[in-house]
């Protein structure tokens, strides 16, 4: 094996409209074909450090590995769009690119790819292109194929932080065309360094940092969640395109979490060929979207092994290169996830776990559960004459994102974080079981059902599974949302009659937790998650139109005919 690695800057691609996409290349000097592992990317593909994946190494063990900027980003030709469709380019794009690497001389003909986040979306958009030279993906933080929430919902905090960051090639952009862009860099600029500038302006549509040429579009168009933006109106990912295998990796932490076991569980009930289906595997950690590897998230250090190189994500990603792209005989875990609260690795061979024990936890109390200090209470027992719990949901004081799957960034910090705060706020249900007598695992998708009532035509409902300690701290494990519009469906968004019962269906995406003895389970309700979503104004209208918002009177049923409850997914513990 050759001990240096070659690095060529640079090299052109052209595309099938005469477009030149420029790549770096990483490889062994050894005048031999190597196998491919291809990453695309917005974000500057100097910066590209393969996340999970260690480039160096992976490039030492035998493979080329291809960065390349996308059409219009960096040191690539062309206009990039943030908007539409993005198949529309990025799948001849995506096609054009694994099929001129597979024909280098350095390159066997097996081109894998691999990416996080947006690199991962570019993944099944161009395994959906079905490309023949393709013959792998390992898609990272990424949820449903591409197809993004399925809440309608302004992931706010998130998309301020995204656009700011893209804006900036933006800018370069037009002052390389000779056109001044100083106003834009400067605002550009508070938006970075103070991203709370905009979350908290109003009217959204009006937040000056973007109202520029280039950027402007991108705000508009993120002001419309993915789900129910026009073109999502199909099929939200056509799985039965893809053809190849998939390594789908993501963090308990990670807003994609429930999207990549969906990714698992759709490729192997509708992926294109059988290959496919068979060669489907989930590799999830503690960790969140944009700092991973590390030991700590949020408050908790969950121990060595949950950080590089303890958590051998470069090991797993070459086995399965390996497997698929070299044809080697490689046993590979299924599923390989970190159960946190043990801190420790787990495998299984199917999503759900099949010793689930599917438990159903109701809602209680005697109409005082707001704050932690109230009556509510979580049990296994079904409720009977209850009386309900009622709050205001003020949207000019939403309860500020606390922990969670939201990206970090000004005053939101993502992964499990003490919320003892937030519940001494009387917008904040707090629903506890007693002390646990024994060691309880939870591992799988959360789906929590709240029958409410509202006095507005529109408003929020939220979710946050806690695990409470013996001296009353509280860490998110899991959260959810459900806009009441879109209580029925995304594409058909339908307000509520005020003071009507209706029952909302929240999602809390997939977990791992033990909860140890002593400890207790609490279900905290309320209506706001803020910056993380934008905060419901009450009035009906679209995001991004209001400038000012009306309090809402919330009321929660827990009751015979309207028990509010949630299903837990319990694995037993293993006899001795």
């Amino acid at each position: 094996m050759k001990e240096s690695i070659r690095i060529d800057r640079n090299v052109p691609m052209e595309m099938r409209d005469g477009t030149l996409l420029r790549a770096d290349v990483y490889r062994q000097d050894d005048n031999q074909k190597h196998p491919a592992i291809f990453i695309r990317t917005p974000y500057n593909k100097l910066l590209e450090n393969g996340h999970f994946l260690n480039l160096i190494e992976a490039a030492f063990a035998g493979y080329a590995i291809v960065v390349q900027d996308i059409r219009g980003r960096f040191a690539s030709d062309g206009n990039w769009q943030a908007g539409g469709d993005m198949s529309a380019v990025e799948g001849p794009d995506g096609y054009d690119s694994v099929e001129w690497v597979a024909s280098q001389k350095w390159c066997d003909g097996n081109v894998g790819m691999q990416g996080l986040s947006y690199a991962a979306n570019l993944q099944w958009i161009t395994a959906a292109e079905n490309p023949p030279h393709l013959k792998a993906i390992a898609s990272g933080l990424c949820g449903m194929g591409g197809s993004g929430d399925a809440t309608g919902v302004m992931a706010l905090a998130l998309w301020s932080s995204w656009i700011a960051t893209m804006a900036v090639d933006v800018a370069d952009r037009l002052e390389k065309q000779g056109k001044d862009a100083s106003r834009m860099r400067q605002m550009i600029g508070r938006a970075l360094l103070n991203v709370e500038e905009v979350v908290n302006f109003l009217p959204l549509k009006d937040v000056p940092h973007f109202q520029f040429d280039g950027v402007r579009e991108m705000w508009n168009y993120l002001l419309h969640p993915h789900s129910i933006r026009p073109e999502m109106r199909r099929q939200s990912f056509d799985y039965h395109k893809v053809m190849v295998p998939c390594l789908n990796i993501s963090g308990w932490y990670d807003f994609a979490t429930f999207g990549t076991t969906q990714n698992f569980i759709g490729m192997q009930e509708k992926g294109g060929s059988q290959h496919a289906r068979e060669g489907q595997y989930i590799l999830m950690g503690p960790w969140i979207h944009s700092r991973y590897l590390t030991s700590y998230a949020g408050d908790i250090n969950f121990g060595s092994s949950a950080g590089s190189p303890g958590a051998q994500t470069t090991e797993h990603h070459l086995a399965f290169f390996n497997k698929y792209l070299r044809g080697m005989d490689v046993k590979l875990p299924v599923i390989r996830y970190f159960l946190m609260g043990k801190n420790r690795w787990q495998e299984a061979d199917t999503w759900p776990l099949p010793q689930t024990q599917w438990q159903r936890f109701f809602l209680h109390s005697k109409g005082g559960a707001n704050t932690s200090d109230g009556d509510g209470l979580l049990t296994r027992n079904e409720p009977g004459a209850e009386s309900p719990d009622i709050f205001i949901y003020n949207p000019h004081s939403p309860v500020t994102t606390t922990g969670g799957r939201s990206i970090p960034g000004g005053v939101v910090v993502s992964g499990p974080v003490n919320r003892f705060h937030l519940e001494k706020r009387h917008d904040v249900l707090c629903y506890t079981t007693p002390e646990l007598g024994e060691e309880t695992e939870v591992t799988g998708s959360l789906v929590l059902h709240l029958f409410a009532a509202t006095s507005a035509k529109d408003t929020d409902f939220t979710a946050t599974l806690i695990d409470v300690y013996p001296d009353g701290r509280a860490y998110n494990v899991a959260d959810g949302i459900v806009r009441a519009r879109f209580r029925h469906s995304v594409f058909e968004p339908e307000m509520v009659t005020p003071g009507e019962v209706n029952e909302y269906t929240i999602n809390l995406g997939n977990t791992s937790q033990l909860f140890r003895k002593g400890h207790r389970i609490r279900i905290d309700i309320s209506s706001s998650n803020f910056p993380a979503g934008d905060r419901n104004m009450n009035t009906g209208n679209a995001i991004g139109e209001d400038a000012q918002g009306i309090p809402a009177m919330q009321t929660i049923y827990h009751q015979q005919g309207y028990a509010s409850y949630i299903d837990m997914p319990v694995i037993p513990a293993k006899s001795a």
